[in-house]
């Protein structure tokens, strides 16, 4: 295995201090895989063991278990999806007849989450900027027979006037630097710093223009899968202080 960037170390040592060194152990660790059970829990029972602490529902796989080849996966009775990927549905909450847009979806994970935590009642726009993506999200929401959902090829920094104040609930799921999932995408800790400077301009942007899609009263989630506060903490921060109308929770 190639040897960590210096600067990967330095960053990594001075964002997370003393935990460092665990972090640094974990990344030599196998990936947590996880599944959610769709129609009861009979299928997903032989796959899995402990719950998923953040996520009603969800269930680590057992070492070695291959859900993904079985039977009953193709017939729609669970759905894979890594265990931290579940927390943004956790945290919406969403209702049964509420709105929801999920931008930047692909393969569609929390849109499912969200769509069977509604009881498939009320509508999930799930959408993604690449028409090859926009069939996972179509493939996966048929196969667990998720009537709610529907898909569109959509840029999430492109004004939309047609969805203003027109969602209860709005995911920002936006793209970054992926460092909470080494473990997943290994090469991501031998990338060069530079070329990712440039993006939490991104999501500011993206930010900023899904944020007019949300209802008054209504919750705008943001997410990313990395551990960097610029990303992150900054992002929200600058967000907050150029939306005095929005409040975190």
């Amino acid at each position: 295995m190639p040897e960590l960037k210096t600067a990967f170390i330095a960053n990594m040592r001075a964002l997370l201090g003393e935990e460092a060194g665990a972090f640094f152990r974990a990344l030599e660790e196998a990936p947590s895989l996880a599944l959610r059970p769709h129609r009861g829990m009979e299928a997903a029972a032989p796959f899995i063991e402990g719950a998923v602490p953040w996520a009603e529902g969800g269930f680590y796989l057992r070492p070695g278990a291959r859900p993904g080849a079985s039977v009953a996966h193709w017939a729609g009775a669970f759905y894979l999806q890594e265990a931290s990927a579940m927390l943004p549905a956790a945290a919406l909450k969403a209702r049964p007849g509420e709105r929801v847009l999920d931008l930047c979806a692909a393969p569609g994970g929390k849109s499912f989450g969200t769509a069977i935590a509604m009881g498939d009642r009320g509508e999930v726009l799930s959408c993604d900027i690449h028409p090859h993506k926009k069939k996972l999200i179509d493939a996966g929401a048929q196969r667990l027979g998720l009537a709610c959902i529907r898909s569109a090829v959509q840029d999430a920094k492109s004004p939309c006037a047609q969805w203003v104040d027109a969602f209860d609930l709005v995911i920002a799921d936006v793209p970054c630097s992926g460092l909470g999932i080494i473990r997943k995408k290994p090469d991501i800790r031998y990338k060069e710093p530079g070329p990712l400077a440039g993006l939490p301009a991104v999501q500011r942007s993206i930010l900023e223009n899904v944020s007019a899609y949300v209802k008054p009263g209504g919750v705008l989630l943001y997410c990313t899968c990395t551990l960097l506060e610029r990303e992150n903490g900054d992002v929200v921060s600058w967000f907050l202080d150029a939306h005095p109308e929005y409040h975190t929770e």
